[in-house]
């Protein structure tokens, strides 16, 4: 089961971004005419020793203080490669010493930490941009997390994690608690944050267990925040067994007594199936062969299946160089694994 979570935060002060006026755009004002030269994306002045600052005081009021890692224009600052806990202030002390460069603010800032409790294995990312389209958020907080007795053991094989797993997976009560437990943190979070940033609008966007039906063509783990399935635990700790829980968790539900509403099964897209208690009437919907309605409503361009690249003309989280590209930028593949938990 995939715990997914997300936070935004818009910065309430920003300034409009304008681009220099071509040669028609000066004749058509010589001619007396009104040059539009607005470019519909908005800069605000944020500075990185300021943003952590706020999300470290934000993150100290949730328990987080387990750093992973900290890039800023591609630049890495911090990265726990040892797996060392409580290392959240290593991270300020190592920003501190790139303050002449960054202090005066960045491009794009990445920052990854994880945290533990009652049973959860946490990741939050924080990803801000300077510069953006004018009404999308300044900074993402995306949460991803997995229930620790779910999840593979150092040196498990396949055949004794099937063993171990299968029957936990048929306990709604644990299932249904680690949801539960999940909103409450996101719920914690999104306060703390609204607390260290009063210049900001911070809203939570969602809270969710859920399960992904599994396919006959897997992508690989999307890596934009505003796409509908990123999922930053599958981005930093990658799982061979992902699938094999899901198939595990989908053939419980269906012969569950009193399967949990309100986890619910989704295609590889990110529409929902339904929840839980409606799988068992509909097993056809959960085939690795079903249709995923989401292809259908992605249209040509696939902007909401799978890995799709949600930028179609070139902006701040598309392939371009700009904010929110995985290009280089220190976070691919799940490079920061913490420690090597799995």
């Amino acid at each position: 089961m995939r715990l997914i979570g997300q936070i935004q935060i818009t910065m309430n002060a920003a300034e409009a971004v304008r681009r220099e006026p071509g040669f028609w755009d000066k004749l058509k004002r010589g001619l007396g005419g009104k040059v539009d030269l607005d470019t519909g994306e908005v800069r605000v002045a944020l500075e990185a020793t300021a943003l952590v600052d706020s999300i470290k005081r934000a993150f100290a009021r949730v328990g987080i203080d387990n750093a992973v890692a900290l890039v800023i224009d591609d630049t890495v600052i911090f990265q726990d490669s040892e797996g060392r806990v409580g290392d959240l202030p290593d991270l300020i002390l190592a920003l501190s010493e790139h303050a002449s460069v960054f202090g005066r603010g960045f491009r794009e800032m990445k920052l990854a930490t994880e945290h533990e409790e009652a049973g959860l294995h946490l990741l939050a990312e924080v990803r801000a941009v300077t510069q953006h389209r004018r009404g999308e958020p300044s900074a993402f907080v995306s949460l991803g997390g997995r229930i620790q007795d779910l999840e593979p053991r150092p040196g498990e094989s396949a055949d004794a994690y099937r063993a171990r797993v299968e029957p936990l997976a048929k306990d709604a009560g644990l299932l249904e608690t680690a949801r539960l437990q999940f909103q409450s943190f996101v719920g914690r979070l999104e306060a703390a944050l609204r607390a260290a940033l009063p210049e900001a609008t911070v809203e939570e966007k969602r809270a969710d267990a859920v399960v992904v039906r599994p396919t006959t063509q897997p992508a690989a783990p999307a890596q934009d925040p505003r796409s509908p399935v990123y999922d930053p635990y599958a981005v930093y700790y990658p799982s061979p067994m992902s699938t094999v829980l899901d198939v595990m968790l989908i053939s419980s539900f269906m012969s569950m007594m009193a399967p949990p509403p309100a986890i619910m099964v989704v295609h590889p897209s990110g529409v929902p199936i339904g929840g839980a208690d409606t799988i068992a009437a509909h097993p056809e919907a959960v085939a690795a062969s079903a249709i995923d309605p989401g292809d259908a409503l992605a249209g040509d361009d696939g902007a909401l299946s799978g890995n799709a690249d949600l930028d179609d003309g070139g902006g701040d989280f598309g392939d371009d160089g700009g904010g929110f590209d995985d290009g280089g930028g220190g976070f691919d593949g799940g490079g920061f694994d913490g420690g090597g938990d799995y």
